[in-house]
């Protein structure tokens, strides 16, 4: 199952993976930490995808917003 990676303190999307089902549980796979399977949005060239854990969604923001957030 593919599976999308993201920075647990921001929630900026980090790229996406794969993961397998539980040995034990066939059709349930191990979700790792700062993970989900629901894809980013697309998004253009001064924008990044980060995911809202509460409300299990992504939003696209500017890098110039999420860079400055992140230095204050």
């Amino acid at each position: 199952m593919k599976i999308y990676l993201f920075n647990p303190e921001s929630g900026v999307y980090q790229g996406e993976d794969f993961t397998d089902d539980l040995p034990l549980c066939p059709g349930r796979s191990a979700l790792l930490p700062h993970a989900t399977t629901i894809a980013p949005s697309s998004y253009l060239r001064g924008e990044v995808p980060v995911f809202l854990e509460a409300k299990q969604q992504w939003e696209i923001q500017t890098v110039s917003a999420v860079k400055s957030r992140s230095s204050g």
